[in-house]
């Protein structure tokens, strides 16, 4: 997936959140969690950054 792609699914999928808190799991990454449960994983590589979204299921 592009750069711009990637952004635009992020941006979509964090629309209207709130954020809860900011967290550092490791060197490297930080976690931005919602107050719905949804994370967004910020995780440094040596070619870029690595988003990663998870959302809690809604059973």
């Amino acid at each position: 997936m592009d750069l711009e792609k990637e952004a635009k699914r992020a941006t979509d999928m964090l629309n209207g959140k709130t954020i809860y808190q900011v967290l550092r799991h490791r060197v490297g990454e930080v976690c931005i969690e919602c107050t719905d449960g949804t994370r967004l994983f910020v995780d440094h590589q040596p070619d870029g950054i690595e988003l990663s979204i998870t959302r809690m299921n809604s059973d």
